[in-house]
């Protein structure tokens, strides 16, 4: 069987499973199911089917057309390559640590109930979501280390963040709640907030949602109040610091398994996706970088779906090297 011929029979078995078939495609797929290809195919597919169900789906928006137009490509199944195969090991799976069991029509596990350890660390490609003591819940994205007390004291709640974390403070006005990073004290009573501070990253972002937050020196001089869609963003460096309105479903949506895009340069989305799959995602040039993009990223189709919306929207190309002593590598190109 040439090559035109194995494209078609795998276009055919996956769109089988998807139950996309045309009635004409359904009419050759009962003619050539029983193959060995066939067979052999069907097998892949169902492989990649059970393996997939939390990975990315590009959705159309309506800011630019040629959204619309990738879109119903992914509908109508264009041809789908060997290396979609290769980038199902990084189908991004949300893990809590010390739980068991996965609810497959939800984006997060249940909450971890009578955590007993104090330190919590998700892996490149994972994410969670937990209830501290007092009834706070947080939500803790990849590549995130969260240290926090079994119980919480009468007089102060105190937890520790590198990386990012949304949080849902249970309101005590007699006892604050605190998150401490490396670049700052973040101080509520009860609110909903995000704090990005991995350690790899030049700034720590503190984006208030709901309520009232104050950001905090770590020597505990007072830097700011927050109030609802500000965030600051502060320079870990030399701790100057600026405060913006901002749309807070762009910095916390992620929780839903959501990436909002708004004129998103391609190297700051590129950072995102490393965490999200566990691989090293190289832009060869400086120029592919500055790509912006607008669109909605969510974790339930395969990475190489919005590679195929780069190179037919921007013009660029990729290529995919497996390692077997290392992370594996994307390398993204200008054509």
């Amino acid at each position: 069987m040439n090559k035109i011929e194995s494209d078609s029979v795998w276009e055919l078995v996956v769109k089988k499973l998807h139950n996309s078939l045309t009635s004409e495609e359904a009419a050759e797929f009962e003619r050539i199911k029983d193959t060995e290809e066939a067979q052999k195919k069907l097998r892949q597919a169902r492989q990649i089917y059970s393996k997939s169900s939390n990975s990315f789906y590009i959705r159309k928006i309506d800011k630019e057309k040629n959204w619309k137009y990738i879109h119903n490509q992914i509908n109508n199944g264009f041809r789908i390559k060997r290396l979609f195969i290769h980038f199902l090991r990084y189908a991004a799976v949300f893990l809590v640590a010390l739980i068991i069991g996965i609810l497959i029509h939800k984006v997060f596990i249940p909450e971890i109930q009578d955590v007993a350890n104090n330190r919590i660390e998700m892996e490149w490609g994972q994410m969670g979501k937990m209830t501290l003591s007092d009834g706070t819940k947080v939500w803790l994205n990849a590549g995130t280390v969260f240290e926090y007390p079994a119980t919480f004291n009468t007089r102060k709640r105190s937890v520790k963040l590198t990386g990012e974390a949304q949080f849902n403070v249970t309101g005590n006005e007699e006892v604050p709640f605190e998150v401490k990073t490396k670049s700052g004290i973040v101080k509520v009573y009860g609110t909903i907030f995000n704090v990005a501070a991995y350690e790899d990253e030049p700034t720590m972002a503190v984006t208030l949602i709901e309520g009232k937050v104050t950001v905090e020196s770590n020597e505990g001089n007072l830097l700011a109040t927050l109030h609802p869609s500000e965030q600051l963003l502060m320079n870990k460096f030399d701790g100057s610091f600026s405060i913006q309105k901002v749309d807070t479903d762009f910095y916390t949506n992620w929780i839903d398994g959501k990436l909002l895009l708004n004129e998103t340069k391609l190297s700051d989305l590129i950072k995102i996706l490393k965490r999200w799959y566990n691989l090293d995602i190289k832009l060869m040039d400086e120029e592919t970088g500055d790509i912006k993009i607008s669109g909605t990223i969510i974790k339930n189709k395969p990475l190489d779906l919005f590679l195929k919306i780069l190179e037919r929207m921007y013009g660029v190309e990729y290529k995919l090297i497996i390692h077997k002593d290392k992370k594996d590598e994307i390398l993204i190109y200008k054509k």
